[in-house]
């Protein structure tokens, strides 16, 4: 899929997401008030959505991401290839300790030195945390739509799609992609416009 498309549906799952678990807050279009410490929540948390949208695909260097990750993403393409360990179940596990461990030792540290890392800093990294790996995971769930399908249990090398017969799965670039897309974009957005009309 492309890297645009893995932004659209990432960023239209997550305000699925958002609807339903409350993470940066009441939705919008029921909050009493929008005040500006919730508009802060919602650009973190849907960045970070965004972000882990496109964060499997740093292991091709012509992706959106690895563009801008340059000799890094080469690196990682070289050495691993793309769709490989960052389009896995292992990936997003050892991706999640490696976020969970940073932010203790970050926590570690500080507290060497006598400093306690403020209240609304841990739940904003949280937020962040939890917006990459939603993100990361619809990345997945869309590629896994593809022809080509995912590792999903990756170094095993037998690659996984919905529906199972490839022959119903799309070519990345295709008129296929954007009408899934498109088509699950309007279905969200009709049904919170539904959501506006109830209350």
């Amino acid at each position: 899929m492309e890297g645009r498309s893995h932004l659209l549906v990432g960023l239209t799952a997550g305000v699925v997401l958002d609807s339903f678990v409350h993470f940066s807050g009441d939705p919008l279009t029921v909050a009493k008030t929008v005040t500006l410490a919730l508009l802060v929540k919602k650009a973190v948390f849907y960045g970070a959505v965004g972000f882990g949208a496109l964060l499997p695909d740093i292991d091709n260097a012509r992706s959106t991401l690895g563009r801008k990750f340059g000799a890094v993403s080469k690196t990682i393409q070289r050495l691993a290839g793309h769709r490989t360990l960052f389009h896995s179940i292992l990936g997003l596990v050892l991706g999640s300790l490696l976020a969970i461990g940073l932010e203790q030792v970050v926590i570690f540290l500080l507290d060497q030195r006598g400093l306690q890392v403020p209240a609304h800093l841990i739940s904003t990294s949280h937020l962040v945390f939890y917006g990459v790996l939603f993100g990361s995971i619809m990345h997945i769930a869309a590629d896994s739509l593809t022809v080509g399908g995912v590792p999903l249990f990756w170094p095993i090398h037998k690659r996984f799609g919905f529906p199972p017969d490839p022959d119903w799965r799309f070519t990345t670039g295709t008129w296929r992609e954007y009408v899934i897309v498109w088509g699950f974009m309007i279905l969200v957005a009709f049904a919170i416009w539904q959501q506006m009309i109830i209350i």
